[in-house]
């Protein structure tokens, strides 16, 4: 990083975070709305989210059904930039799948790197409320917190339990060039 001298530092700038994404809801999201994510969209994606700070690692958490699924829809490389964290996903006698773990996987995660240490802010795509109360134990250790709401609106619940909410739409999510829409 290039300083110039005329001009101050932000010391945010010299700060770093990490971006955990509820990778299933994130799915979601893309599926009501139509979308594709664009390879490679992740790493600019959280840049975005964690500016001016420096993003450590993104981690992506599902179940390895969803993951396939998303694949075959995005492609191999939707989620280049991420570390991919997977829970179960139970077979129910419907055929359908339920997941189990992946908030869990999710929260550990979150609650490791700050009470560690590793991070100065986080960032937590989702729009569940049962985030929140994670979000305020991070908040405990020091740590900063961003609350990214993806193709909606957060509820007053989770508003309150975040540093700093934003919401993307589906206008910002394209203009970006992070995600296209589905032409089927």
């Amino acid at each position: 990083m290039i300083i110039n001298p005329s001009s101050p530092a932000n010391p945010l700038a010299f700060q770093s975070a990490m971006v955990f994404v509820d990778g299933s809801n994130f799915i979601h999201r893309l599926q009501d709305h139509k979308l594709i994510w664009q390879p490679g969209a992740f790493e600019k994606f959280a840049e975005f989210v964690t500016s001016p700070r420096m993003n450590l690692r993104t981690y992506f958490y599902t179940n390895p059904n969803k993951l396939e699924d998303f694949k075959k829809q995005c492609g191999e490389s939707a989620l280049l930039g991420c570390r991919v964290v997977l829970g179960d996903g139970i077979p129910l006698e419907n055929g359908k799948i339920k997941e189990k773990g992946v908030d869990a996987l999710l929260v550990a995660d979150l609650i490791y790197h700050a009470a560690s240490k590793n991070v100065n802010h986080v960032v937590v795509i989702t729009h569940d409320t049962d985030f929140m109360y994670a979000l305020k134990r991070v908040e405990d250790f020091g740590v900063t917190t961003r609350l990214v709401a993806l193709l909606v609106e957060p509820s007053d619940r989770l508003r309150g339990s975040a540093d700093r909410v934003i919401s993307i739409n589906k206008k910002t999510l394209l203009d970006n060039g992070w995600a296209k829409e589905n032409a089927k």
